[in-house]
């Protein structure tokens, strides 16, 4: 234990070591920590950048060509016929209203 200032000098260089070695093991950790991070990133980054081959083009298929020909001729047959009955059903709400709504002239 230092009694004088030029004693506490000495003491406190003598344990210089100590304190440095802490603070040596805490950068030691400090940058393992930023080197692990760094190849956890690039690790995702090679994950990312990895492409998979093309798909091959499916070839025209004119059966196939044909069925989607019928499956669109049906849906437009259905169109139309949902059309003639939304108008069917229009013009019977019209004449229902025409017909209970009476228009009196009366002239004074």
């Amino acid at each position: 234990m230092a009694v004088t200032p030029l004693g506490n000098i000495i003491l406190v260089n003598q344990n210089m070591h100590v304190a440095a070695g802490n603070q040596i093991d805490y950068q030691n950790r400090i940058e393992f920590q930023n080197v692990a991070a760094a190849v956890a990133a690039n690790e995702k980054q090679r994950q990312i950048e990895e492409t998979r081959e093309t798909e091959e083009g499916h070839k025209i298929d004119p059966d196939r060509e044909h069925f989607r020909e019928r499956a669109d001729e049906e849906t437009g047959e259905k169109e139309q016929e949902t059309a003639a009955r939304y108008k069917k059903k229009r013009k019977e709400k019209e004449e229902e209203s025409s017909s209970t709504f009476h228009i009196l002239d009366i002239k004074v």
